[in-house]
């Protein structure tokens, strides 16, 4: 099944196994969906805001320009989802294992990632300005052309991640260093 420019909202979906569905343009004001599972279905251009998320999952997933701003997915479960081109701004992500998703030319200004699991996971040319990568895993991590200004990986692990020589300076300069 399809949707298109369809608001769902309240208790519509919630509880419910969606499996192959596109939605596009659809936005999701107060949606409850708490126990909900969506796999391989498709988001395009899809609004978010004021959703409610509690034990919901999303597999093999993909949000084409859509805003999943000032969001908390502290019991949402993330596997394999494609996020490029999305607006994630102000959103928390805590205790996820991320691995493998796509977050190229995703905005995620001020985001919060705790103590997540970010190995080869892709944040080529994203907005990053402000966030917040604490105690994560960063191994093979592609931060190539990516906005890290202000950005700050506290006690995060870090090994072969990429990072360009804009971003290496973007990144000095953000923990005060002047280059000379």
């Amino acid at each position: 099944m399809n949707y298109r420019d369809k608001i769902i909202s309240g208790d519509e979906i919630k509880g419910e196994q969606i499996t192959g569905t596109k939605f596009a343009s659809c936005k999701f004001p107060l949606a409850n969906l708490k126990f909900t599972s969506f796999t391989k279905c498709d988001f395009e251009n899809c609004d978010f805001t004021g959703a409610i998320f509690e034990s919901s999952s999303f597999d093999n997933c993909s949000f084409p320009g859509s805003k999943l701003s000032n969001l908390d997915f502290k019991s949402v479960v993330f596997i394999k989802c494609n996020f490029a081109e999305a607006v994630l701004d102000n959103t928390i992500f805590h205790l996820k294992t991320l691995r493998g998703c796509i977050f190229a030319k995703t905005s995620l200004i001020s985001s919060v990632f705790e103590q997540c699991n970010l190995s080869e996971t892709d944040f080529q040319n994203a907005k990053l300005t402000r966030t917040l990568f604490d105690r994560c895993k960063l191994i093979k991590t592609k931060f190539v052309g990516a906005e890290i200004d202000g950005t700050s990986f506290n006690g995060s692990k870090i090994d072969q991640a990429e990072l360009d020589y804009s971003g290496f300076v973007q990144y000095g300069r953000s923990q005060g260093f002047k280059l000379c």
